[in-house]
Parts: structure tokens; C-alpha cells; sequence
């Protein structure tokens, strides 16, 4: 098992690898960068989609958070000196190589063993809806990849120094990316204050991973008003939408409507059959594909289930449910599903909480991986490299 657990591993990273590097399109994210060199917060070209981009007093903006354009701000600006152009894929692949290593390092914090953390890494990364991420890097999925990083580095923090101001900062960081993400700043704000410490402590410890917070913001903010004149309009409610997604927002941006839906697609939802003439039942190959309006967590991720074997009596586990509950009820209401996506690409926001909360209570009443947990996994990552490589025929498609 561990031979194939290594050959799946190379052979994963190497189907990463490729296909990000023949990735040209929805590069907004370096746009951007391109954009923020020159001073100005729209996009320099118009998107060769409008989908989803924001036309506004007659230019082109990107509503998502800014900051993956500001991480790739000198890569942008060494690329435009050698007359090139940086396409945000390249730093894509580091980073999923480095979310990778950082929940190695976690599943090792926790106390499993080399081989076993190497194991539960390799379930995040493939044996998750964050293989379909990691395989693909436009704009939209770069975001989660770079979120999905920060909070990994700011979970490692909490499991090692611990210092909470440079929590804080990845949290912010992780708000001025994808803003759902930086919400699980409340764990560690639970963490601190339900911590046996001095009130005068307790009080440091949030002001700490507070402020950073709140400079993100604010920063957040003035952007949002450089942009569109208004604080609170990141341009969400501007997108140019059609069809189905144009419907649903129509609702409303975030709504109680839109979670019967979201919770669907989160936990029921299964893959689609592939017919040879669109009425009869009649398959052919591939024969199944990935619904690309998303597919249940039990799909993707079936060793969740583990998840009610376990129990939940300690205060940690209890903070971290809170936060997971918390983010995901945000999630759920908000008008947008996600497509084109594998899984539910929303859930990374709170996904890595949920396994760490996963890893952590296991690891408390079990020694090592169980051979069936690691079969799961292995299994797992097979059909998800299947079913992830029919969505990318609908995502070239489209």
C-alpha cells in the first residue's frame, strides 16, 4: 500500500503540473497585478469571458479579493522586465505543492507518523474537492488555492509558535482573498478567549488577531471604494451574470432560499451519466462524468464518514464545529453554486478546519491510519482523477 500511495502521489502532481502549464486562459489575477503596476485597479484587457468580470462606467474590474494579484506582483513585474508575461499557473503549482507539505506537517503536529501524515496529505490534496482546484488554475480556483494555503499556514502556526499575530496576518490575508475564508478567524478568536489565561491576556490575545483583521478590512474597504465608490460593493452584486446564475441572484446575493440547494449539492449530489443520444439510457464511455454544478463531499471525500464515528466532548473540537458552522452557514446562503466546479469548491473555505477536526479526533482515539482508511483514500483518489478529468471537457468547452 505505501508503494502505491507514492506512485499515485507522483502521478497526481505530475497530472498537476501538466495541465497547469497549458493553461492560458482567465488570468485575471495577473491582470490585475499588471493593473496595480500601473496604478489602477481595472483590468488593462478586457477578460475573454465577461462572465462573472464587472463592466463599470465603461471598464472591466474583478470583484474577487486582491490580494492573490498582489502575491504575484513581483513575478508580474520581473516577467514585464524580460518582456514576458507571468501567467498566475506557474505560481499555482507551488502552492499546491505547498498545501501539500503544510497538512503533512499538520497531520505530524497532530501526532501521526511520517508515513501516515504523508497519507492524510495526499487525502486532502486528491482525495477532496481540492483536486479540482489544483488542477486547474483560472482565476476563480486560484483564489481557493492561495485561501486554502493561508489557512493551512495559520492552522501549522496555532499547532507550533502560536503567535498570534502572525495568525492574524494570514487570517487577513486569507479575508482579502476569498472573505469567507478569513471568517475562520473565529476559531482562533474562541481558542483565546476560552483559553485558561489571565482576563488581561485574553484581552492581548484578541487584540492581537483582531487588528490585523481589521486592517484587512479596512483595506478591503478603500479598495472597494476606489473601484466602485462605495465601501461595501466588491462588485458581486455587478457581475455580469446570465442564465441559471442570473436567476439565482435575483433572489437575493445571500438568502435562506439558496441553502436547500447549496446543502444538495454539498452532501446528495452525485455524478452525471453520459448517454450516447441525450434521451435514452443507453451509456457511453467515459459513462459517468463529474456534475459540474458540484458532487456530494461523501463522493469526493468519503472517509468524512469517519467523522460520526468520533467524538466531540473536548473544548477544541467543540470551537472548531462552531467555526465549521459558522463559515459553512455563510456559504450556504449565498446565491452562487459554484459551477463550473468538482465537488463543492465552496466548502474549502472550512473544508481544512473540517479536516483537522477530522485528523485530530481520530488521532485521539486511534494510534494510526486504519488499513480501510488508507483504501478509502487510495480508492478515492482514482475516481476523483477520473471524474475530475471529464469536468476539464466541460471547463475547455466553456
Amino acid at each position: 500500500m505505501i508503494g502505491a500511495h507514492r506512485r499515485l502521489t507522483w502521478l497526481l502532481f505530475a497530472v498537476i503540473v501538466g495541465f497547469n502549464l497549458t493553461v492560458w486562459e482567465d488570468q485575471q489575477f495577473s491582470y490585475l497585478a499588471e493593473a496595480f503596476l500601473h496604478g489602477t485597479t481595472y483590468l488593462p484587457v478586457p477578460p475573454a469571458t465577461a462572465h462573472d468580470a464587472v463592466f463599470f462606467q465603461g471598464k472591466y474590474y474583478w470583484p474577487l479579493g486582491p490580494l492573490p494579484a498582489v502575491l504575484l506582483l513581483p513575478f508580474v513585474l520581473i516577467a514585464r522586465f524580460l518582456g514576458l508575461f507571468f501567467f498566475q499557473s506557474y505560481l499555482h503549482v507551488f502552492l499546491v505543492f505547498g498545501v501539500f507539505y503544510l497538512f503533512f506537517k499538520i497531520a505530524a503536529k497532530t501526532g501521526y507518523s511520517k508515513q501516515d501524515s504523508a497519507f492524510l496529505a495526499f487525502a486532502f490534496c486528491f482525495a477532496s474537492a481540492f483536486i479540482g482546484v489544483a488542477i486547474y488554475s483560472g482565476s476563480w480556483y486560484f483564489a481557493q488555492v492561495v485561501a486554502v494555503f493561508l489557512v493551512a499556514l495559520a492552522l501549522l502556526e496555532y499547532l507550533g509558535k502560536k503567535r498570534l499575530w502572525v495568525i492574524g496576518t494570514l487570517m487577513s490575508f486569507a479575508l482579502l482573498t476569498r472573505a469567507t475564508a478569513g471568517l475562520n478567524i473565529l476559531f482562533f478568536l474562541l481558542d483565546a478567549v476560552t483559553d485558561d489565561r489571565s482576563l488581561r491576556d485574553k484581552f492581548r490575545a484578541v487584540c492581537a488577531l483582531s487588528l490585523p483583521i481589521l486592517i484587512g478590512v479596512v483595506s478591503l474597504g478603500i479598495y472597494n471604494h476606489a473601484r466602485f465608490g462605495n465601501w461595501l460593493e466588491q462588485g458581486y452584486s455587478l457581475q455580469f451574470l446570465e442564465g441559471a446564475a442570473a436567476r439565482a441572484r435575483s433572489y437575493g446575493i445571500l438568502s435562506l432560499l439558496h441553502v436547500p440547494g447549496n446543502l444538495y449539492y454539498f452532501l446528495l449530489a452525485g455524478p452525471s451519466p453520459v448517454t450516447f443520444d441525450g434521451v435514452s439510457q443507453v451509456l457511453k464511455f467515459p459513462y459517468v462524468k463529474a456534475n459540474a454544478w458540484g458532487m456530494s463531499i461523501f463522493v469526493t471525500s468519503p472517509y468524512f464518514l469517519y467523522l460520526f464515528r468520533l467524538k466531540y466532548d473536548d473544548r477544541v473540537a467543540k470551537e472548531l464545529l462552531l467555526t465549521i458552522a459558522a463559515v459553512a452557514s455563510l456559504i450556504f446562503s449565498y446565491y452562487g453554486i459554484g459551477y463550473i466546479q468538482f465537488g463543492y469548491r465552496y466548502s474549502l473555505d472550512f473544508l481544512p478546519f473540517l479536516f483537522f477536526l477530522l485528523i485530530r479526533n481520530y488521532r485521539r482515539e486511534n494510534t494510526e491510519l486504519s488499513p480501510c482508511f488508507k483504501k478509502i483514500v487510495l480508492w478515492t483518489s482514482l475516481t476523483n482523477l477520473y471524474l475530475v478529468l471529464t469536468l476539464l471537457q466541460i471547463e475547455f468547452k466553456h
